[in-house]
């Protein structure tokens, strides 16, 4: 003999519904776990959030790209080109990577 149509709905709904609460008790477990690891090694929410890639990291600022020997400053590339670099070939004032960094010297220091 055959089940009715509407015996087995019922119990599709039941364990539909008892699917969906061990999905819940499941997640809740690991949720807990990665918590207490999280802590037990001093990991941040920040941390874990961009692990997980729901936030960004920080990014650094971009690394020079010229740099003028006069006044000591330095730029990017991006933006507009600062007055320092205005009028000049800004090959001239391309920044060796491969080299330390020119430390300015200003009086008083």
């Amino acid at each position: 003999m055959t089940t009715p149509l509407s015996e087995l709905q019922a119990q599709l709904r039941d364990i539909n519904v008892k699917l969906g609460e061990a999905r819940i008790a499941e997640k809740r477990a690991l949720l807990d776990a990665v918590k207490d690891q999280a802590q037990a090694l001093g990991i941040t929410q920040d941390e874990l959030l961009v692990a997980a890639g729901f936030k960004k990291g920080k990014r650094s600022p971009a690394r020079a790209k010229y740099y003028d020997p006069d006044s000591g400053k330095k730029w990017s590339g991006r933006g507009p080109k600062p007055k320092w670099l205005q009028d000049k070939n800004p090959d001239d004032y391309l920044v060796d990577h491969n080299r330390p960094e020119p430390q300015t010297w200003w009086p008083g220091e």
